[in-house]
This record gives structure tokens, C-alpha cells and sequence, in this order.
């Protein structure tokens, strides 16, 4: 599962074994196996569709890709899913899984950039549809980061990523009004969301909000703590007659312990932003299959 697990879902609760690129390439899910798919699906509890974990090897079927151009191509669709109303937008999803489709049959067509508009254009999509509605000139965005003082509206942490609430896509407001600021990671978790919905389950976790700023502040003290001993130890050394010079011995010492405690709130910190990602998500995609069933 190289790309988001969103792509995996077919329903409430239930993964599938091949993504919807590949389904939309016509291939059938009851003719492949996905170890990481069922894995994950056993341990939610949710359906998993697709074959066994004792498949036969020889069912599989591979796209021809080097390991560079599979990345390359996954940093495509990443970049694809962050876009504001592209859960919404289907026609737009469909064409866009058309060009993929096209390029990875024929990757040496077209050489991705790594420029997420360039690399759309370069495969034969409409990138007006996408950008002309987010175009938001750099006063408006200093004006929002200087408003909100460079913090987070969702998660309270640092934040310079200018988000529209209701996504323009759908409500083509520039407006300042519909305007906040997030981190990276907030604005691509809500991506697409109605922004009421968003905030009142983001709201509902409060607690792990405020874990997850005690974290960062954790990480940053630590990090800039780490780096002023590494630069005192740099010039210990530069003075030193040796590498093994007394002096230095206590300096290493207070390092190593450093990056022990950063390696363990990292960790921690991951795992904490994957539960309220996954808090999240499923709230969001039990919503749009009850709005699709009303």
C-alpha cells in the first residue's frame, strides 16, 4: 500500500486488495491479494475484499516501472489527493487516473519533474479546472500567516499554509473570510472536508491536540538543545589536539543521550498523529457514505 489507504476503501469498513487506479484500469478485485490490505483490515476489523493470503504468486500481475518512476509516480497521486475538492470532484479524479493510467503504460512518453502543475500539464491534463480557482497572490498569504501569528487554527501547532475553510473548488470563495491557517499535515488531512464537520471531530479530540503540542515543543527544545552541543563539540574538536581528547568524551555523551530522547518522542509523536488521523478519516468516510445514501 504505497499510496494513501484511501484508496483501498470500497464502503464503510471494508479495504480492498487493488487500488481504485487499478480498478479503474478495469482490474477486478477478486483476482488479487494484498498482504498489507488484509493485515490491516483484520486488524480493524473491517471486510476485506480481494484473494487470500495464500495466493498463488503467479496471479499477480506488475507494471513494468522502474523504482524511480513508481516513486515518482506515488508523489504524483500524493500530490493529486491534497487538492482542494478532489474527493468531491469525480470527473476530475477520472481524468486525472486516465493520464496515470496512460503514462505508467507508457512511461517513457513523458518524464515526471517532480513540478506537481508542470508534470499535469506535461501528461495532457486540464490544469486551469485545478489551480486558477486557488490562486492566491503572496500579500494575502503573508497577511493570513502574520493574523494567525503562524499558528495552526486546527491543531494549534506551528502553521504556514494557507487554507481555505470551505474548500474553493466548491464554493470558488477567495474571499479573506474563508481563509485560515493550518499546518502541512491539518491541511492535508482535511483536504476536501466540509470545514463544520472537520473542526467539530478535530474538536473532539482535544486532549490528543494538546498531546500533540506538548510533543512538538518536546522535539523542538530537544532539537535546538542537540544542535548547540554539536556546534560547542565542533569547535572542541576544531581546538583539540585529538579526537579523543578528554573534553570531547562528555560533549558526545550529552548528544547520544539527546537524540535517544528525540528518537523516542518521534516515535511517539508518529504514533500519535496516526490516531487522529485515523480518528478522522473514518469519521469522514462514514459521512459521505451516509450523505450518498440519503
Amino acid at each position: 500500500m504505497n499510496l494513501a489507504e484511501e484508496h483501498f476503501y470500497l464502503g464503510k469498513k471494508q479495504l480492498t486488495s487493488i487500488c481504485d487506479i487499478c480498478q479503474t484500469r478495469g482490474l477486478l478485485i477478486g483476482n488479487f491479494a494484498n498482504l498489507q490490505s488484509l493485515g490491516l483490515a483484520i486488524a480493524r476489523q473491517w471486510v476485506y475484499l480481494g484473494l487470500p493470503d495464500n495466493f498463488n504468486q503467479e496471479q499477480l500481475i506488475t507494471l513494468t516501472l522502474s523504482k524511480a518512476e513508481r516513486k515518482s509516480c506515488n508523489s504524483l497521486i500524493d500530490s493529486f489527493d491534497v487538492l482542494p475538492g478532489s474527493w468531491q470532484d469525480q470527473s476530475l479524479r477520472f481524468q486525472f487516473y486516465q493520464h496515470v493510467i496512460k503514462w505508467q503504460n507508457q512511461p517513457d512518453a513523458v518524464k515526471l519533474t517532480g513540478n506537481f502543475p508542470i508534470d499535469l500539464e506535461n501528461l495532457g491534463c486540464d490544469t486551469t479546472t485545478i489551480f486558477d480557482k486557488n490562486n492566491l497572490d503572496y500579500t494575502t498569504r503573508l497577511y493570513i500567516r502574520e493574523k494567525y501569528h503562524y499558528v495552526c487554527q486546527y491543531c494549534g501547532r506551528y502553521g504556514d499554509s494557507v487554507d481555505h475553510k470551505d474548500p474553493v473548488s466548491l464554493s470558488d470563495d477567495n474571499s479573506l473570510d474563508n481563509l485560515t491557517l493550518s499546518c502541512r499535515e491539518c491541511n492535508k488531512l482535511k483536504g476536501s472536508m466540509p470545514y463544520q464537520q472537520f473542526v467539530q471531530w478535530n474538536n473532539e479530540i482535544s486532549a490528543t491536540l494538546n498531546k500533540l503540542r506538548r510533543y512538538q515543543q518536546t522535539i523542538e527544545r530537544l532539537t535546538q538543545r542537540q544542535k548547540k552541543l554539536q556546534s560547542q563539540l565542533a569547535v572542541a574538536r576544531h581546538l583539540a589536539s585529538s579526537e579523543q581528547a578528554a573534553n570531547l568524551q562528555p560533549l558526545r555523551r550529552q548528544i547520544k543521550v539527546l537524540q535517544g530522547l528525540l528518537d523516542g518522542e518521534n516515535s511517539d509523536y508518529q504514533k500519535l498523529i496516526q490516531i487522529r488521523h485515523d480518528y478522522i478519516i473514518s469519521h469522514y468516510v462514514t459521512w459521505r457514505l451516509e450523505q450518498e445514501g440519503d
